[in-house]
């Protein structure tokens, strides 16, 4: 079998989970791994037996081997990669969002349509098994034409506390958001075009971190639907799990909610209270397999460089989701109603 070299650049906690579906897939050779802190990159390249680790993002695109790049950095650290990626001939598939700026998006996509590489965001969500459940409903007319839904995707304090250094430059709404309203076209086949917002502060910055508590928005889509949309970073820390989704959508023939924060099926007390586990995302799979859907997200990306398979998320869908958040923001900053034009 023929292998095709790739890289990981961002050697956090997602970039780990990169480097394990490239060190574990037959088709794939992880090449190399890189990171501004030489220390975290060593680290990560023998713990996924990479043959190089760089700190240099020049000297790991200038690597002949590598015929693919993933990048796994803060969310306001994506676009410069992307690009220079792009430039240097590479394959990308990126975190999301491609920027968290929208004329810098819209920069990347006309990159991309240039340079004739792949580039594909890593919207997991989309093979998450019952957000798939739901957009199946929805296409098959079971449910009936869409009339309002819910969507809440947010996190507990540890992660704007804790879990990333970087909160003070990103937000709920970034963090979160970009998945989350990326779900919502994604099983609705339908386009945002009209949004009210508001956001509240002050919490987080009363403990060091300089960001938002919170965006609450309404979205109105093409069709005429209305969705509530929460992305809050204040929920408390002794919950079941760090995230908390849901999704609701209720339709002219019936309703379907999709959960994945608690479904119940592993409970664990052994300090803090209750605890859950995600049933979905990582499951266990043989040596040269891969399970679960947060892994066959990054999967999909081997399989359109090696074989031309299709994309799970495109440049496209990045741009209509970052359309959609700074859309949010102005709302919030300005009380007003905000019009997409799609």
């Amino acid at each position: 079998m023929t292998q095709h070299g790739f890289a990981v650049v961002g050697a956090g906690l997602w970039g780990a989970q990169h480097a394990r579906v490239l060190s574990t897939l037959p088709e794939a050779d992880l090449v190399a791994v890189c990171d501004v802190d030489a220390s975290r990159a060593e680290a990560m390249r023998a713990r996924f037996g990479a043959r190089h680790a760089y700190t240099d993002l020049t000297e790991l695109l200038a690597n002949p081997e590598i015929e693919a790049v993933t990048v796994a950095t803060p969310d306001f650290a994506h676009s410069a990669i992307i690009l220079a990626a792009l430039a240097a001939g590479k394959h990308v598939m990126s975190e999301k969002p491609l920027a968290t700026d929208l004329a810098e998006t819209e920069r990347v996509v006309a990159a991309s349509k240039q340079s004739g590489r792949v580039l594909m965001l890593d919207f997991h969500n989309r093979v998450s098994p019952p957000v798939a459940a739901l957009r199946e409903a929805i296409a098959s007319g079971e449910l009936g034409r869409v009339i309002h839904g819910s969507l809440r995707l947010s996190n507990t304090t540890f992660v704007p506390r804790e879990m990333l250094s970087w909160a003070s430059r990103s937000s709920a709404l970034w963090f979160l958001g970009s998945h989350a309203v990326d779900a919502l076209r994604f099983v609705t086949g339908d386009e945002v075009v009209r949004v009210q917002a508001v956001r509240r502060d002050g919490y987080l910055k009363g403990l060091g971190v300089d960001t938002a508590d919170v965006h609450l928005a309404i979205l109105q889509l093409r069709s005429g639907a209305v969705v509530t949309l929460e992305n809050s970073w204040v929920l408390p820390p002794d919950s079941p799990m760090v995230f908390d989704f849901r999704m609701e959508l209720v339709g002219e023939k019936g309703a379907a909610q999709v959960s994945t924060a608690d479904n119940g099926a592993f409970r664990k007390f052994s300090g803090g209270g209750l605890r859950t586990t995600d049933l979905f995302g990582s499951v266990p799979a043989g040596p040269g397999r891969i399970g679960g859907f947060v892994y066959e997200a990054i999967a999909r990306f081997i399989d359109a460089v090696v074989s031309g398979g299709p994309l799970l998320a495109t440049a496209e869908d990045g741009l209509a989701a970052t359309r959609i958040l700074a859309a949010i923001e102005q709302a919030a900053a300005t009380g007003a109603t905000v019009e997409l034009l799609t």
